[in-house]
Order: C-alpha cells, then structure tokens, then sequence
C-alpha cells in the first residue's frame, strides 16, 4: 500500500499541493507570537465572544457623546453601514465558501426598494416596521431567483455569474429612470444615476429618527443584532 510507504526525508520541507502554508502555520505563529502581539493575541482568545463583542460595542456608543460632533458621527454611520455590509458578505465568502462578487448588489436593491417604498419621489410613506418586513423578503426572493439557475456552480463560475449580476443591476438602476410599462404609461423607479431623493426618516411606531445620532445608535443596534 502507498501509505505503508516511508516518508521521504525532505517531505516536510517540500511545498503540498492544494495548502497554503501560510494560512496552514498561523496557529503556531498565534503560539509563538512575543511582546505586546502575542499578548493581544492570547487576550483575544481568551475573551467570551460577548467580551470580544464589548470591546467594539462600547467603543462606539461613546464615540458620538465624546466627539461632539455631527460630521464625526456622519463618518460613524457611514462606517456602521460598511460593518453590516462586510457581515453579511463574511456570512456568504467567509462561512459559506461562495465566491460572490456581486453581494453589493443585494445591498442595494434593498436600499433602493426601501426609498420606493418611503419617499417623496414614489409618492410612498410607508411606516418602517412595514416597509423593512417587505424589503427582506423581496430581497431573499431576488437571491433565491437568482441562486436556482447557479446552485451548481463554484468558484469562478460562480464569481462570472454573480459578478454579471451585480454589473446587470448597476445598469438598470442607472437607466430605470424612463420605463414605459402597458396600462401605466412612464415609470420613474430608480431616479438614473442621480438616485432616489426625499427619502423619509426612519418611522418606527412614530419614533422618527432624524439626526445623525439617532442614525447611528440604530445602526450600532442592527450591528450587535446580527
């Protein structure tokens, strides 16, 4: 049998096909790591996953009232929204395996069916307890139509598919702004490359969020929900 073969003496020094050795030896680099790097790493490890969730969260809920400024926290919310974006793509790249590289474009059809939904530019108000429900389930309907006709691929077939799906949607939102449908006549759905304008605040039970803060507590909340 191949494997009551003896190892050839050079085996661990030469390179294995398919393993990165990098990525294969950062446990022993973690182990042999020294100074003030090998401490945060032991103390890392040796925190609870809430801890480790503690040591962002309260961070950033004292960053607007120790600022004390409103393009600081303008900056803070646009960092939230990048968070959130970069957990869900670690959900489907990270856990999952899949090479999607159009993720964002999921990001943005809710975005932008939440301003049809509540704007002055629909016509639609849309409270947020309403829209946001219905915003989740169009997109998981969006990604499930999406995912029947690919589930087979992997890897950079994969990536092809949905790195043309992702530069299909940047299109239409582009050029959405003229559609001529039968019975309703013009449609204005996306506003072109200038987007949606007269989006409402955020309206929950009656709880308006309109300043910047607001914003980015709402934000710092949906960051430790998911």
């Amino acid at each position: 049998m191949a494997s009551d073969l003896p190892e050839r003496p050079d085996a661990r020094d030469r390179p294995r096909v398919g393993v990165d050795e990098w990525v294969a030896q950062v446990e022993g680099r973690r182990e042999r790591g020294r100074g003030l790097t090998g401490a945060a790493w032991r103390f890392w490890e040796w925190l609870p996953p809430f801890g480790r969730l503690g040591l962002f969260v309260v961070p950033g809920a004292l960053f607007p009232i120790f600022t004390g400024s409103n393009t600081l926290s303008r900056f803070g919310v646009f960092t939230l929204l990048y968070v959130l974006l970069g957990l869900g793509l670690n959900i489907v790249v990270g856990f999952s395996g899949l090479l999607d590289l159009g993720y964002v474009a999921f990001y943005g059809f809710g975005a932008y069916t939440y301003g049809f939904l509540a704007s002055g530019h629909s016509g639609h108000h849309w409270q947020a307890e309403a829209a946001i429900p219905v915003v989740v389930v169009l997109t998981a309907l969006l990604g499930l139509l999406l995912g029947l006709p690919s589930r087979r691929l992997l890897g950079d077939y994969l990536a092809i598919v949905t790195l043309f799906f992702g530069q299909a949607f940047v299109t239409f939102v582009n050029n959405a702004n003229y559609i001529n449908f039968p019975f309703f006549g013009h449609l204005d759905l996306t506003g072109g490359a200038n987007g949606l304008d007269r989006i409402d605040p955020l309206d929950f039970f009656g709880y308006r969020l309109v300043t910047t803060k607001q914003n980015f507590y709402f934000l710092l909340g949906a960051f430790v929900v998911v």
